[in-house]
């Protein structure tokens, strides 16, 4: 028998993500961390949209906003002081409530999720080290070394390696963290910068020997994060001390723009960089989750928003095997699913990197006169700018091939192409504007450790309303605790529990109802699977499947897509 169902160790934003989202299934994780207590330093900065997305659906991302900083503009600053803008909010395709990026320091963002572990009953367990562990039956079993020395074995059911690039966890499970480290080095501090740069956005500044950013922070117009990537000749000697103010002073005079004076420092830093990713997210009942799995460089700002994306996936994956809702090698699709979202974010951030410290005279001679040339025109294009946004919010990662992404689609004489437009089992669910009882927009609807099935009415050819509205009922009461329905309706007159109104219609054209339809939603906010048409034998067949762990074939399906859940 196990001591704990899931044993955490990191108490990072990763760590704590995971242990929170389980709490929401009633599992208490328990959380250790090798500190001796929360760390005070800012660390992480920016908090993308999909991540606020996550604060969202677990209750905080008011709060988080409170004590953040909105920014929404990027500027390109050359050398001339030509500025090329990009503007982070305001994109309709965006499809988020949330478009733009939050600055909030990486210990605020840890305060808040400790915050909302607290409240749940949890707690983190501080100055308490993962040593080793080795396989059991059923389990892991954790060698624990506490700060006064006293030794702890524990048996857990899951142990998740949540303790960063340095891994324990990683090491003794022997999976390798492949990649390179970088010859140039990182060197950065929390500032006052006096300066004629704008407040309140970030400043990407390239130049002949390196690259500098600056991130505006909270506490007043002047403080910015300022970060420098440099050649090892730049640094100060010796084995990458942590700079003084006057060291970090020295080089910014040499990579910024514009004349920069620094001062009020409350944190500085000097580091190597490094690009290395776990080809695999599990070894036995070992996972690995955030830096534990991939380290980057901070092109993009990508690294603790996939983190704890990371959790968010693993979260209701692993609360499911562990209550008896789905077999165990559903904890193989979180694998399945995050690594190639790392490699790609391993590859984005490289490409990014590349640029800002590529060396010769090629790159320096592009980086101090080409870059002013050409950044305004390239950036003013839509289509590019775009693309940029789409990245760094991080709200078009895809699990399109994942094996927990279906679709059942039946036309008159049999399977039909895909439904138009609409997400795509294994896409995130888009916000749009809906109405319903507390409910404005569809993200609020979705909110909640449940899997959420939309049954839409459609437009061309309708359901009949109360059919739609009795079967989501039955539905409900069947899989009670474990799925919640809405039936999606054009007409502006049909309202109570139960029921999102479309009256613009907005809804329905994206998800392309022009017929009755279905869409399963995930815990995590992505389409698990679609159906068409709306029919009571196909729906309980996927759901017996993906909420019981049945392990029966679903009988009398016509699917375009086979389904693939791990039985």
């Amino acid at each position: 028998m196990a001591d704990v169902d899931v044993l955490i160790a990191g108490a990072g934003p990763t760590g704590l993500t995971l242990a929170v989202c389980l709490e929401r299934y009633g599992i208490r994780a328990r959380v250790v961390d090798r500190l001796e207590g929360p760390s005070p330093l800012s660390r992480a900065l920016a908090v993308q949209a999909r991540t606020l997305e996550v604060f969202d659906d677990l209750g905080f991302a008011e709060a988080a906003l409170a004590r953040g900083m909105r920014v929404e503009g990027t500027n390109l600053v050359a050398r001339n002081g030509r500025q090329a803008h990009l503007r982070l909010g305001g994109f309709a395709g965006l499809e988020s409530h949330y478009p733009f990026i939050l600055i909030l320091p990486q210990d605020a963002t840890e305060a808040l999720l400790t915050e909302q572990l607290t409240a749940r009953g949890g707690r983190v367990e501080w100055g308490v080290e993962v040593e080793g562990h080795k396989d059991a039956e059923g389990a892991v079993e954790v060698s624990l070394r506490h700060t006064d020395g006293r030794q702890e074995t524990v048996r857990a059911r899951w142990l998740v390696g949540c303790d960063g690039a340095r891994s324990q966890v990683r090491k003794a499970a022997g999976i390798p963290f492949e990649g390179e480290t970088y010859e140039d080095v990182c060197m950065l501090g929390d500032v006052r910068v006096n300066w004629s740069l704008k407040p309140g956005e970030i400043h990407l500044m390239p130049s002949r020997r390196g690259v500098m950013a600056a991130f505006p922070m909270p506490g007043g117009e002047s403080r910015f994060r300022v970060v420098t990537i440099i050649p090892r000749d730049m640094a100060p000697p010796g084995e990458m001390p942590t700079p003084t103010l006057e060291q970090l002073q020295e080089v910014v005079s040499q990579l910024a723009p514009v004349p920069a004076q620094l001062s009020e420092p409350r944190w500085t830093s000097g580091y190597r960089l490094h690009r290395r990713g776990v080809s695999r997210y599990r070894q036995g009942r070992v996972l690995l989750a955030g830096d534990a799995a991939h380290i980057h460089s901070p092109a993009g700002g990508q690294g603790m928003n996939t983190g704890i994306q990371d959790a968010y996936n693993l979260a209701w994956k692993l609360a499911f095997v562990l209550q008896g809702r789905a077999a165990e090698s559903l904890v193989d699709t979180y694998g399945a699913e995050r690594e190639p979202v790392g490699r790609k974010l391993l590859e984005g951030t490289d490409r990014l990197f590349g640029f800002a410290a590529a060396k010769g005279p090629v790159a320096r001679f592009a980086r101090q006169y080409l870059v002013p040339l050409v950044a305004a025109p390239i950036l003013s294009q839509a289509m590019l700018q775009r693309r940029l946004v789409r990245f760094v919010s991080q709200l078009y990662l895809h699990y399109l091939r994942s094996p927990l992404s279906t679709e059942t689609v039946r036309g008159e004489d049999g399977p039909s192409a895909p439904i138009a437009r609409g997400p795509a089992p294994g896409e995130r669910v888009p916000e749009l504007p809906i109405e319903g009882e507390g409910i404005s927009r569809l993200h609020e609807a979705l909110r909640g450790p449940s899997h959420v099935l939309l049954l839409f009415q459609g437009l061309d050819a309708p359901a009949p309303f109360e059919e739609l509205l009795a079967l989501a009922r039955s539905l409900e009461s069947t899989y009670a605790g474990w799925l919640r329905v809405f039936v999606v309706t054009p007409e502006p007159q049909k309202r109570g529990p139960g029921v999102l109104v479309d009256a613009q219609r907005q809804a329905h054209l994206r998800f392309g109802a022009g017929t009755p339809c279905a869409y399963l939603v995930r815990p995590d906010k992505y389409v698990g699977c679609r159906l068409r048409p709306v029919e009571s034998s196909q729906l309980h067949d996927e759901l017996r499947r993906r909420l019981t762990g049945a392990t029966e074939a679903p009988a009398g399906t016509h699917e375009s897509t086979p389904s693939r859940y791990p039985r």
